[in-house]
């Protein structure tokens, strides 16, 4: 249950999934994503944090950078967590 709810807080914000959707098949630095969404560093820095703990986004050191890129297992396992928590919530409902 803890993981559908990091995943889910993960998602809930929209710069959120635009940070997804430009990793989509690609590795960035912060910086890079800060100069492709438009918005301030330390923005850019929590929205990944975020992701990071939802295990939507990983990260490697490249020399003094970090690069993030999707964690593709990751992104297919939540949505599987995500249907299975629906599905138990919906049955509980009724």
């Amino acid at each position: 249950m803890k993981d559908v709810v990091n995943i889910v807080r993960a998602l809930s914000a929209d710069t959120r999934l635009r940070v997804l959707q430009v990793l989509r098949g690609r590795e960035m630095s912060s910086s890079e994503l800060q100069q492709v969404l438009g918005v301030p560093r330390q923005t850019v820095s929590y929205h990944l944090h975020v992701l990071e703990a939802g295990g939507l986004v990983t990260s490697k050191r490249e020399g003094r950078r970090l690069v993030y890129s999707p964690s593709i297992p990751a992104v297919a396992d939540a949505e599987g967590e995500f249907e299975r928590f629906l599905g138990h919530a919906l049955d509980d409902a009724c």
